[in-house]
């Protein structure tokens, strides 16, 4: 019984354009911008570790730092080393635990690539299409 209505479902789904397209997309939905690897990544180890408290697509939220300000030019953590050190040391006093311990450099380094991109208005919202 329970696969009739899972098939019933899915059948569904697809009349109404939710199923995967060839390309891994849904058809009708909107892939964010093409991106590099290494932004993809960053988009990834963003998604996982730091989307929690700066808010998905690095919108912000009022629970942690708005990252779209903080790193523009201008910001508090607006240069790579910058905010590196930040990610990777954490902010105890202000709540933000230190991924040293959890993410490499590289995925660091990734996931500044992405943010500064969102900052920048290189990357728009939603889940990047990784380059070819």
């Amino acid at each position: 019984m329970t696969c009739v209505k899972l098939s019933a479902r899915y059948v569904a789904l697809v009349a109404l354009g939710a199923a995967p397209s060839s390309d891994g997309w849904a058809q009708g939905a909107q892939p964010g911008s093409q991106v590099s690897a290494r932004e993809y990544e960053g988009w990834r180890q963003y998604s996982v570790h730091c989307a929690r408290c700066h808010g998905q697509d690095v919108l912000g939220n009022p629970v942690a730092a708005n990252l779209l300000e903080s790193t523009r030019d201008g910001g508090p953590v607006a240069g790579h080393e910058a905010f590196l050190a930040v990610v990777l040391a954490g902010r105890p006093g202000r709540g933000m635990p230190a991924f040293a311990e959890v993410l490499s450099k590289e995925q660091g380094d990734a996931i500044y690539s992405y943010v500064k991109g969102r900052a920048e208005g290189k990357i728009a919202a939603g889940r990047p299409k990784p380059s070819p």
